[in-house]
């Protein structure tokens, strides 16, 4: 179709020209037409004329029988434009005088034919010659001779098309001007408004033709094109409305309001496709309603359409923004959570929407405990198309449903483990702030080189129902959800009370190292907690280390150059946890009030075969006046290399594991005590 498309104003070009053409042609036929019996005309008035100038003088001379005299007179008609000869006969028919000009040049058949045809009957005149000087009116009038005057038809036919040349190029310059003139008007004031017709009809959305309403032309407001403009719109605003009653019986359910499964397939295509661009994960629900025919078959079913009323009520609050409900029909309802992204999300929220829907509801005065099971699948691990991923779901929310109701799990039985031991760590967590759960154990740090205990690292550890929890288990967990903020501020808070303690109990003032992570680092309450709770237990600034994490740090380096030299101001200690392992760039640690760097365990590990990594680090910490502490000690040999390089803080198990506080107190505290007292008794 648009191979054969064809400009409006080209066709409507092509109209005006060949319209004008054809009026300024027959109008310049009329016109020759006219200029020639004008032509005629004056050409007879002429010639009468003529004759009349001339007849009395040329009379006289054939009176007179004066050759010269006659000459004289005829010769002077050559003058007179297309006359080509004159002749004088006397009344014996003989030729008395005869004048003549140059003959006319040849001329094509056609043009003589012309010329014969228009002038032909015209090409010569005569008139008699009588004698002159009458006695009286009793004389008889006497022809004495004949003037004949023939006319150049070819020349006077020449003259007449050299007239008619300049009116036909004057004719064709006035119709194409016209042409232009109308061509113009009419682009302007007919094209133009149809042509943006055309394209606001293009930009029609066929799903919200109401949206796109064709633009009213303010010249057109009172005619035709505004009529057909206006008509048109109605008809789109009725086609919308009507579009829009289709496609809410079409894609929306009729009890609820809800999308069905229509709706719902097509978002969930849409949310795959925006998902595999940003390679990222969404949650899919199927939520099944147990016991639901109970209420049917106890209340009726008019009961029973109010309680899913309620029920999608319900759904729709506790899903607010975080995606769309739909009702498949009967009790089974799906839930597209969109903005859920991980296994962990999702069974979070599947737990609060338990709680939610487990609330008694009233029905004209019958208590009803609605319950469900709901199964979980998540894209893409679960399927990559709608129906697979409502299928999947659909399974497992059997399998949650056979486990008992107000159960839910995932399509993946691992993934539903996982997901409900995490679920159960958090809250555990919870409690074990609260229960006074957590203890922590403290790890030495010391000479590598005398053995003299120079500080020890605080280590957290989880006691529940008589067996030590594993960091490793926990501290994922909480840092997920936010928990390791508060558990944070306890392990700071814990390690200055052990410091006061040993001050006031020992008298030893030993330094202590916490681990700080990257949520709490990033708390805008670090830097009081630390200085509030140092301050609350009256020890030492110097005598509490922060530990950071290389990643800690790179995450905001103008943030936390800022909260670390807050803190040195105030004396505190800061330590690079686990260094090497991360992405520092040298030019920011450079500008970093740190005051140790930790060599992490894997490098020591490899140590003394792989010491490449390891020599750096202590070079580096040379070079910036760190303090340098390997961690990860296991072995001899590793020691031994350690000492050869000057290292001169090492901890690790070759010294001591992580020990709880009364055995790390008997085993170093009290030692250290005693060293003391009998020092000084010696002294």
């Amino acid at each position: 179709m648009k191979g054969n498309f064809k400009s409006l104003t080209w066709k409507q070009t092509t109209l005006v020209v060949s319209a004008t053409l054809f009026f300024a042609v027959a109008i310049f036929l009329v016109e020759i037409s006219l200029v020639f019996v004008n032509a005629r005309q004056q050409l007879i008035s002429t010639q009468q004329e003529l004759l009349n100038s001339v007849e009395q003088p040329a009379t006289n001379a054939v009176w007179a029988m004066d050759e010269t005299l006659a000459a004289q007179t005829i010769q002077g008609l050559l003058k007179v434009d297309n006359i080509a000869a004159a002749t004088i006969e006397l009344d014996d028919d003989s030729r008395f005088v005869t004048v003549s000009s140059a003959l006319p040049d040849e001329s094509s058949a056609l043009f003589q034919n012309i010329s014969d045809e228009l002038f032909g009957d015209l090409n010569q005149i005569s008139r008699t010659l009588y004698r002159p000087f009458f006695s009286s009116s009793n004389d008889k009038i006497e022809l004495i001779g004949k003037l004949t005057v023939h006319y150049d038809t070819q020349a006077l036919t020449s003259s007449l098309f050299s007239t008619l040349r300049y009116s036909f190029w004057a004719t064709l310059a006035r119709a194409f001007l016209l042409t232009l003139v109308l061509s113009i008007v009419f682009h302007r004031f007919l094209t133009q408004p149809i042509a943006r017709i055309s394209e606001a009809i293009d930009r029609i959305d066929p799903e919200s033709p109401g949206d796109n309403l064709l633009p009213n032309s303010r010249p057109h407001m009172d005619d035709e094109l505004g009529l057909v403009t206006s008509k048109f719109n109605q008809i789109l605003v009725q086609f919308a409305k009507t579009q829009n009653k289709l496609r809410k019986m079409a894609t929306r359910d009729p009890l609820t309001g809800l999308p069905n499964r229509a709706l719902l397939l097509e978002s969930i295509a849409v949310t795959i496709q925006r998902s595999r661009i940003h390679r990222t994960q969404f949650v899919l629900l199927f939520i099944d309603l147990d016991r639901f025919k109970n209420v049917n078959d106890s209340l009726g079913h008019a009961f029973g359409d109010q309680f899913l009323v309620q029920i999608a009520r319900i759904l729709e609050s506790a899903v607010a923004e975080l995606g769309t409900v739909a009702r498949l029909g009967g009790d089974e309802f799906v839930i597209l959570a969109d903005e859920l992204t991980s296994p962990a999300q999702a069974a979070e929220f599947v737990d609060k929407l338990l709680l939610q829907l487990n609330t008694p509801m009233l029905l004209d005065e019958h208590a009803i405990h609605p319950a469900a099971s709901v199964g979980i699948s998540i894209y893409p691990d679960d399927g990559l198309t709608a129906d697979d991923l409502i299928r999947h779901a659909d399974i497992a929310m059997y399998s949650a449903k056979a486990a008992g109701s107000n159960q839910w799990a995932f399509f993946k039985q691992q993934m539903t483990e996982r997901a409900a031991v995490r679920l159960r760590t958090e809250a555990s967590l919870h409690d074990a702030l609260i229960n006074d759960e957590f203890v922590l154990h403290f790890q030495p740090k010391l000479d590598i080189r005398t053995g003299e205990l120079l500080g020890c690292e605080a280590l957290i550890r989880w006691q529940k129902d008589g067996r030590l929890i594993s960091p490793m288990s926990f501290i994922p967990v909480a840092e997920e959800t936010g928990i390791i903020i508060p558990i944070g501020r306890w392990v700071i808070e814990q390690s200055c009370r052990t410091i006061q303690k040993w001050q006031q109990q020992y008298n030893v003032t030993l330094p202590i190292a916490v681990n700080v992570a990257s949520q709490q680092f990033e708390h805008r309450s670090l830097v009081p907690d630390i200085k509030q709770t140092a301050l609350r237990y009256q020890i030492a600034a110097e005598l509490l280390e922060i530990e950071i994490t290389e990643t800690s740090l790179m995450n905001d380096v103008p943030l936390a150059i800022d909260k670390l030299e807050q803190l040195r101001a105030a004396g505190f200690g800061i330590a690079v946890d686990d260094f090497g392992t991360g992405y520092s760039s040298l030019s920011y640690l450079r500008h970093l009030p740190i005051t140790t760097i930790k060599i992490d365990r894997c490098f020591v590990n490899d140590l003394p075969q792989e010491s490449a990594i390891a020599s750096t680090i202590l070079m580096l910490g040379k070079q910036l006046n760190l303090k340098i502490v390997a961690e990860g000690i296991e072995n001899e040999a590793q020691l031994k290399w350690l000492q050869e390089q000057d290292c001169l803080i090492g901890q690790g198990y070759f010294f001591s594991k992580p020990l709880a506080l009364a055995a790390f107190e008997d085993k170093y505290i009290k030692l250290n005590t005693q060293a003391a007292q009998a020092a000084q008794a010696v002294t």
